[in-house]
């Protein structure tokens, strides 16, 4: 992974969730950043980028409830 700060909070608060015995799965996150994506007014650049991110996120979801590789 890369070494840049933003990576490196995305894993402490990851640690975090483990220790703190979070069952909290993809699904959730998904669900939680369409309502905040729909709660703002974005650039277009802002909504694709973002899209693309949900996009890989419902992808390996799918990936990890059906066990096929899309």
């Amino acid at each position: 992974m890369m070494d840049h700060p933003i990576i490196k909070q995305f894993e402490a608060h990851a640690e975090l969730l483990d220790i703190s015995g979070s069952v909290e799965a993809i699904d959730e996150a998904i669900v939680q950043l369409a309502t905040w994506m729909d709660g703002l007014e974005l650039s277009e650049d802002d909504q694709a980028l973002l899209c693309h991110i949900g996009a890989v996120l419902y992808r390996e979801g799918l990936r990890g409830r059906t066990g096929i590789r899309l």
